[in-house]
């Protein structure tokens, strides 16, 4: 008899090199050999009769009809997952759900807390993809994203976790140098750190402690925080940055405030998802708890 569809492999492992952009990395993810992960692209392809991957570099990338194609069927095969989970757990309130967030939210401020939300929801399982650049839609595989930017992302409920709260951070060895950093004058003359994510912060803290604009319009751009927050461990310059990535390191005394008040800023890490996704026993559970985090965050100053 004739098949009408792929087997699930060709699925699984199309799926997992267009979510990695990688065959080796898909390969990985899956437990198989890179040449296993090929033959199954392969045989999809042919059944298709239509290309799905084209070479990009060292890794691949998806073709207009490839794409097209896994946003129709990452859907499915996100709820196949879900659905398995919650069989095989036994718990109507389970479930798999596959998040979006932006590099250094995630390693420095929610992944520490992940612990906490396990041993409350333990059977909801959390899977992360790849970060969504700014206009990008949250694909069809994605439960929802968490954004760094203003509110307004259009066609998704966008809910405010914390970052608003921008504080200046230099490294001790910065501070004890000969050029010491005691009130905010001392910072002319200094590199400064920008992210470009937040382009206008440095002008408003010149605004807010009575410093010359001019000065605060030059200096290197980050594209992340974990490399602007990096650098200044390192001592290459000045960083304004939101003060729940930097927690850990003033706790530790590697990173100093040594003047100047906070920040209030016009952005921050929201939470973005489609309506339909409050209908998740398990992504509503993560949503009330991931927002009280934010609060809390908040109130110590995050």
């Amino acid at each position: 008899m004739k098949r009408d569809c792929p087997t699930i492999q060709e699925l699984l492992a199309f799926d997992a090199v267009a979510r990695h952009e990688s065959i080796t990395l898909a390969s990985g993810a899956l437990c198989i050999t890179a040449s296993a992960v090929s033959k199954q692209i392969a045989g999809l392809e042919a059944f298709l009769g239509r290309q799905l991957l084209q070479k990009s570099g060292r890794g691949v990338e998806l073709t207009p009809q490839g794409r097209v194609y896994w946003q129709k069927i990452s859907g499915g095969l996100r709820a196949i997952e879900a659905a398995t989970f919650e069989a095989r757990s036994g718990d109507a309130g389970a479930g798999l759900l596959t998040l979006a967030s932006v590099p250094t939210f995630l390693t420095k401020w929610l992944i520490p807390r992940l612990p906490d939300f396990s041993q409350k929801s333990r059977h909801v399982m959390l899977s992360f993809s790849r970060h969504l650049e700014p206009s990008d839609g949250i694909p069809a595989g994605v439960d929802a994203a968490i954004r760094y930017g203003p509110d307004g992302w259009p066609g998704v409920v966008s809910e405010y976790i914390a970052g608003r709260e921008f504080v200046l951070i230099v490294a001790r060895s910065l501070i004890e140098g000969r050029h010491r950093i005691a009130q905010p004058t001392d910072l002319l003359g200094h590199t400064l750190l920008h992210h470009e994510g937040a382009p206008t912060a440095w002008r408003q803290w010149a605004t807010q402690h009575g410093i010359p604009e001019v000065q605060t319009l030059a200096g290197p751009r980050f594209a992340q925080y974990s490399a602007l927050i990096q650098a200044a461990l390192n001592g290459l310059g000045i960083g304004l940055v939101p003060a729940l990535l930097v927690q850990q390191e003033f706790s530790e005394g590697s990173l100093l405030s040594p003047c100047g008040s906070a920040i209030r800023v016009d952005q921050g890490h929201y939470l973005c998802y489609r309506p339909d996704r409050l209908d998740l026993p398990g992504f509503t559970a993560f949503r009330a708890w991931l927002l009280e985090e934010g609060e809390q965050s908040r109130g110590a100053g995050g």
